[in-house]
């Protein structure tokens, strides 16, 4: 998901709804992702985000935590 702001704020979210708890390699493989748009829109504050209803190994969560990346494993309606 790319959610975009007028003040140059980008939203980049990656959305699993898997059962199994998502692992280290998916969280690099999207922190490649985030790189890449990055590169291509220099001017954007990207803020990435990844979401998993299937929760998180330890291992994801210290990578998300040492990168930047939020997280969360379930929707919110308000």
């Amino acid at each position: 998901i790319v959610a975009q702001s007028n003040g140059g704020r980008v939203v980049l979210v990656e959305v699993k709804k898997t059962q199994v708890k998502t692992g280290p390699t998916l969280i690099a493989d999207f922190w490649e992702k985030v790189e890449v748009y990055q590169r291509q829109h220099p001017e954007a504050i990207v803020l990435p985000a990844f979401l998993s209803l299937g929760g998180f190994t330890e291992e994801a969560l210290q990578f998300c935590e040492e990168q930047g990346i939020g997280w969360a494993t379930q929707i919110e309606h308000y």
